[in-house]
């Protein structure tokens, strides 16, 4: 005789707490076993919150124990899940604060993609979260998560593009970004961090353009990266890092 789902969800919820503790006690392996047995359960009691709360943790988990291109499908897989459930439920914070989770999760997975010199699953990344985002900017397009997350993505994207030869697309992908964090700069201008992706953007375009030859834009861009410094650095004058990038900046600007 089958269980009834009252009993079903209470199990599935236990295996799941039981997952959450076997995480924190640093236990990845035993914690995925549990997983999976809450996962049986809530799939028995047909419980889709439950089930949505697995796949939160499931590609973290993945992840932790090196099996990345098993965490990218559950990214993947929990980001296209999410944004269908978004579009028939739009405010409902469990399916908004996964989505975010999960392109978060996918987009650092293309970093690290990126880091090990695999350039095909990082593209994969970066471009399964651009399109899960600009779903989500078509009805939500002031949105500053979704901006701020596509200008970055774009950002990448450009730059492995760039370490893959193909100068021009990533040259696309960069005047994208800096349209964004244009916009997003003067929208919030008292937010630095915006200042400081306009300015990483810009030196981008000043090292592509140098690479192609192209003296007078590289210049042009690189110009706009030290203005864009020196303002940060007035906003922190301790900070080293900035300092030396404004030196660095400096130097490029001499060679071009």
């Amino acid at each position: 005789m089958p269980e009834k789902p009252e009993k079903l969800r209470e199990e599935a919820v236990k295996y799941f707490n039981e997952t959450v503790d076997l995480i924190q006690k640093g236990k990845p392996e035993e914690s995925l076993e549990s997983l999976q047995k809450a996962e049986k359960a809530a799939q028995e009691a047909k419980d889709g919150a439950i089930l949505f709360h697995t796949l939160k943790v499931r590609g973290q988990i993945l992840q932790s124990v090196g099996r990345l291109e098993e965490a990218l499908e559950t990214y993947a897989f929990s980001l296209r899940t999410s944004e269908k459930l978004l579009s028939e439920d739009s405010e409902n914070r469990l399916y908004i604060d996964t989505l975010r989770l999960n392109l978060n999760n996918i987009g650092n997975l293309g970093n690290i993609f990126q880091r090990m010199g695999n350039f095909t699953s990082s593209r994969q990344c970066y471009e399964i979260g651009l399109e899960i985002c600009q779903k989500r900017l078509e009805s939500r397009p002031e949105n500053e998560f979704y901006q701020m997350y596509a200008g970055n993505t774009l950002n990448n994207l450009g730059e492995l593009l760039f370490k893959m030869g193909h100068v021009e697309e990533a040259k696309e992908k960069y005047e994208k970004a800096l349209k964004i964090y244009e916009k997003l700069v003067k929208n919030y201008p008292k937010d630095m961090e915006y200042l400081s992706d306009k300015e990483m953007t810009l030196n981008n375009l000043g090292i592509l353009f140098s690479e192609k030859g192209q003296k007078d834009e590289a210049k042009q861009n690189f110009k706009e990266a030290l203005n864009l410094l020196e303002i940060l650095s007035k906003k922190d004058p301790n900070n080293k890092k900035l300092k030396e990038k404004i030196s660095l900046t400096r130097e490029k600007l001499e060679e071009n």
